[in-house]
C-alpha cells in the first residue's frame, strides 16, 4: 500500500470521527435543554398539584423526575461515546503524524533501555526516535511491557515465528478492531498501582470466610427487613421493628468494620479499570478470527469478559458503603457488607486464577495490535522467510525502518557459507548504520514483522553485538574493560554451540592500533570456527587478508567515499572488496587542523 493511499484511509477516517464527534456535540446539547425542560415541567406540575390538590399532578410530577433522572443517565452515556470518538479522531491525526515521522505522540520506551542487554542498546530499539516508539500503540497496563519483549527476546523457533506472521498479517486488516480497542483503552486512567492492586487482591483470602454465619445472618436479617417494609405500607405499626432490626445489625457488624474498611480500600475505586478491561476482553471476544490461535484467544476472553464486568459491578455497588448515608441504611436494614463480602469472596475464590490470565491476554493483544499496526503502515515491507536449519542469510535492498524512504539508501547483500563479513571504508561512509539496518530488521523478522527490504531470509540466529560501549563510573569501568567484558560474553555463547548472528562496530576501539588489530584477528580466527555469522565494520585494512586466509570463511565489503571538486561525498552503498579511500586526513586538512 502507498504512502499516500494510507494518509487517504487516515485522513477519511480523521474527518468521519470529526463529523461524528460535531453530530454527538449537537446531540448532547438537545439531551441538556430536555433535562432543563423536564426538570421545570416536574416543579410546575408539582406546584399546580399542591395548589390545587390534585394528587394525580403529584404522580406526573414523580414520572417527570424519573424521566429526568434517566435523561441524565442517557446524557452520560452518550459524554462517554463523545469522548471515544474523539479519541478516535486523535488516533488517526496521530497516524497521519507517524508518516510524517513524527513519533513525538507516542511514549519512547526508554524505561526498557537496558546498556547490558546482548543488543538492544545498540541497536537503539528504545528511547526517543527509536524502534519502539515507532510501533508502539499500546495503551494497556502491560501493552509496553509485553511489546518490549517481543522486541527483546524474539523468537528463534521456525514455526512460532511463522505463526506470529500469520496472526500480525490477520490483525493488520483489521484497522476496526484495532483502534477501537486503543481508543477505550487510552480513556482508562492508565495508573499501574491500580493493576497490581487488583492482582494483589485476587491473590488473597477474604476474611470473612472463616465467619461462615455471617451469610446466613444477612440472609435472615434482609428477610425480616424486608418483610416489616412491606408490612409498614400495609401497617405503620410494623415500622418499628426496623430499630430493633437496626440495632441487631451494628452490632453484629461492630466486631467487623475495621477489616471490612481495610478490605474495601485495597479494592476500592477500581470498578472502572475492570470494566475497561471487560469491555476490550469483548471487542476480542466478539470479533470472528481466522487463525486458530486467535479464535482460542477469543474463546479465553468470552468467559473473561463476562466475568471481569461481574467483578465490576459487584466493586461499584460495594463502593456504595463510602457513602455515609447510603452505607449506614443498607447495612441497617440489610446486613450489606456481610452480603458484598460473601458475593466478592465468591467471585474470588471462582475466578482469582484466571484473572491473572485474562488481565495478561488483554495487554498481550494490545503489544499484538502494535505489531500489526506496524505492518499495516508498512504494507510494502517484505515478509521474511526464517528457517532454523540454514545458515545462508540474503538481503535484497534492505535498510533501516527508521530512515526515511526519500534518505534511505538500500543495500543487498548474500552470505551463503561465509563465517566473517568484513565490512571497510572511511568515517560516515555507512557501516554502523549497515550493521544497524541488519541488526534491526533481524529483530523485527524474529518478532513475526515484515522487514524493510525487497526480499529477506536468514537462518535462527542469537543476536549479540558490540557497537556503543561507554564508561561506567559507577562501576570503576573504563570503555575498553567495558568492550572486553561484553566480547567475552559473545565468546562465550560462541563456544556453548550457540548459532549467533553478531554485530561488530571497531573491535578494540579503547587500544592502540598493533593491539587492536592482534584482537580483531583472534576474534576472526575463533568465529571461523563456530556456528556464526560476524559482521565487523574495522577502518583496518590489513585484516582484510583474512579473506585471503580463510578462503570461504571470511569474506570483504566495503563501503567508498569520494572527493569530488574538494567536496568529500558518499554514495553509501556497499560493495565487494575492500575499500580503497580514507577520509580523515582531507577533513582535517580541510578543517585547517592540518597542513
Amino acid at each position: 500500500m502507498k504512502e499516500t493511499n494510507l494518509s487517504k484511509i487516515y485522513q477519511d477516517r480523521k474527518q468521519r470521527f470529526d463529523q461524528l464527534v460535531i453530530k454527538q456535540k449537537r446531540t448532547l446539547q438537545y439531551i441538556s435543554l430536555m433535562r432543563l425542560a423536564v426538570i421545570i415541567l416536574a416543579v410546575w406540575l408539582l406546584v399546580l398539584g399542591v395548589k390545587h390538590e390534585r394528587p394525580v399532578l403529584y404522580i406526573v410530577s414523580g414520572l417527570m423526575l424519573v424521566l429526568f433522572f434517566m435523561l441524565v443517565i442517557y446524557h452520560k452515556n452518550q459524554s462517554d461515546r463523545r469522548k471515544l470518538l474523539a479519541e478516535l479522531k486523535l488516533i488517526n491525526h496521530e497516524e497521519l503524524k507517524s508518516l510524517e515521522n513524527d513519533q513525538s505522540a507516542f511514549d519512547d520506551g526508554a524505561e526498557f533501555i537496558d546498556s547490558d542487554h546482548p543488543w538492544s542498546y545498540d541497536l537503539d530499539l528504545f528511547g526517543e526516535g527509536s524502534l519502539y516508539q515507532s510501533m508502539n500503540r499500546t495503551a494497556t497496563h502491560t501493552g509496553p511491557e509485553n511489546l518490549a519483549e517481543f522486541l527483546n527476546e524474539p523468537v528463534l523457533d521456525e514455526q512460532e515465528i511463522r505463526q506470529r506472521q500469520e496472526v500480525i498479517r490477520e490483525l493488520a486488516g483489521r484497522i476496526n478492531l484495532r483502534q477501537n480497542y486503543a481508543a477505550h483503552a487510552r480513556l482508562m486512567k492508565k495508573v499501574r498501582e491500580e493493576y497490581e492492586e487488583v492482582l494483589n487482591w485476587s491473590e488473597q483470602d477474604t476474611f470473612i470466610e472463616k465467619y461462615q454465619w455471617t451469610r446466613i445472618a444477612a440472609w435472615i436479617m434482609t428477610i425480616i427487613s424486608s418483610t416489616s417494609i412491606i408490612l409498614g405500607i400495609l401497617n405503620p405499626g410494623f415500622f418499628s421493628i426496623l430499630i430493633w432490626v437496626a440495632l441487631i445489625n451494628f452490632t453484629l457488624l461492630s466486631p467487623f468494620v475495621l477489616r471490612t474498611s481495610k478490605f474495601q480500600s485495597r479494592i476500592s475505586r477500581k470498578h472502572r479499570f475492570l470494566s475497561t478491561y471487560a469491555e476490550l476482553l469483548g471487542f476480542l471476544s466478539d470479533e470472528e478470527f481466522e487463525h486458530a490461535s486467535l479464535r482460542e484467544t477469543a474463546e479465553q476472553c468470552s468467559n473473561g469478559s463476562q466475568s471481569v464486568d461481574q467483578l465490576s459491578r459487584l466493586l461499584n455497588l460495594f463502593d456504595h458503603r463510602l457513602n455515609f448515608i447510603v452505607g449506614i441504611t443498607l447495612n441497617a436494614l440489610f446486613l450489606f457488607d456481610f452480603h458484598m463480602l460473601h458475593r466478592l469472596s465468591a467471585w474470588n475464590r471462582k475466578y482469582h486464577e484466571d484473572l491473572k490470565l485474562w488481565l495478561a491476554l488483554a495487554g498481550r493483544a494490545d503489544a499484538l495490535f502494535s505489531l500489526a499496526n506496524f505492518t499495516f503502515n508498512h504494507s510494502s515491507y517484505h515478509i521474511p522467510e526464517v528457517r532454523a536449519e540454514s545458515s545462508a542469510y540474503h538481503a535484497k535492498n534492505i535498510g533501516h525502518p527508521l530512515i526515511p524512504e526519500e534518505k534511505r539508501v538500500d543495500n543487498s547483500i548474500e552470505i551463503r557459507d561465509e563465517k566473517v563479513v568484513l565490512i571497510t571504508g572511511a568515517n560516515m561512509a555507512g557501516k554502523s548504520t549497515f550493521l544497524r539496518a541488519v541488526g534491526v530488521n533481524m529483530v523485527l523478522a524474529y518478532a513475526g514483522c515484515p522487514v524493510c527490504a525487497e526480499e529477506f531470509s536468514t537462518g535462527t540466529y542469537r543476536l549479540y553485538s558490540s557497537m556503543r560501549t561507554a564508561d561506567s563510573l559507577k562501576d570503576e569501568e573504563s570503555y575498553f574493560f567495558a568492550e572486553i567484558k561484553r566480547l567475552k560474553k559473545i565468546v562465550m555463547a560462541m563456544e556453548e554451540g550457540q548459532k549467533l548472528l553478531i554485530l561488530l562496530d571497531e573491535v578494540l576501539k579503547g587500544t592502540n592500533t598493533t593491539d587492536k588489530q592482534k584482537g580483531s584477528r583472534g576474534l576472526i580466527e575463533k568465529s571461523v570456527r563456530h556456528d556464526v555469522l560476524c559482521f565487523i565494520a574495522t577502518h583496518d585494512l590489513a585484516l582484510g587478508k583474512m579473506e585471503d586466509e580463510h578462503k570461504g570463511k571470511v569474506v570483504n565489503y566495503c563501503f567508498e567515499s569520494y572527493i569530488k571538486d574538494l567536496e568529500l561525498t558518499f554514495d553509501y552503498s556497499i560493495r565487494p572488496g575492500l575499500a580503497k579511500n580514507m577520509n580523515a586526513s582531507f577533513l582535517m586538512k580541510k578543517m585547517g587542523i592540518m597542513d
